[in-house]
């Protein structure tokens, strides 16, 4: 595993647009804007050239989300790491215009380390970690299928702000620091 801390704008986000808890974005956003963040497990991530999660499907349903996310990344370069766990951290980050803190998992051992991290209280909020990178490529498949965007976290963040689906008092720290 690789600490690394990362731009908004080089994670694809889940599909958790918006946000399901905003008392933790809240919390989250709390402890960045206070430059806390260190206090916090880093997001888990996996890079792209460890393979992108393109559906095997020959059927509509799969071409579609296939064309989707090649586009994305046509069109998104920087986009370089898809988001396993921490869509409400990652989004507080980046509305606190703080960097992202992440552990990049490049290999099955990552996973059986998180694991081993999640046992000692080092990582949390991370419930489902796979055993393998194949796995966790399937199982993001599987998350993004029917998507009708990809993200990436900060355009997830703007969209936020524009749509004022976070408090004024975030708005305002966001394009303060602008």
């Amino acid at each position: 595993m690789k600490y690394k801390l990362l731009l908004p704008n080089q994670i694809i986000t889940l599909r958790d647009y918006p946000l399901y808890n905003q008392h933790i974005l809240r919390i989250y956003f709390r402890i960045f804007s206070k430059n806390q963040g260190k206090i916090l497990p880093p997001c888990p991530v996996i890079y792209k050239s460890s393979g992108v999660p393109f559906a095997n499907g020959k059927d509509t349903k799969s071409k579609k989300y296939n064309s989707l996310l090649n586009d994305f990344l046509k069109k998104n370069p920087d986009a370089e790491y898809f988001l396993l766990d921490g869509s409400h951290k990652t989004t507080a980050a980046t509305l606190s215009n703080k960097m992202i803190p992440v552990v990049i998992i490049e290999q099955d051992k990552d996973l059986k380390e998180a694991k081993k991290l999640i046992k000692s209280g080092d990582f949390f909020g991370w419930y489902s970690v796979e055993n393998s990178i194949k796995e966790v490529i399937v199982n993001l498949v599987n998350h993004h299928m029917g998507s009708e965007k990809f993200l990436t976290v900060e355009d997830k963040a703007k969209l936020l702000v524009k749509n004022k689906d976070v408090p004024d008092y975030i708005i305002s720290f966001f394009k303060k620091k602008k």
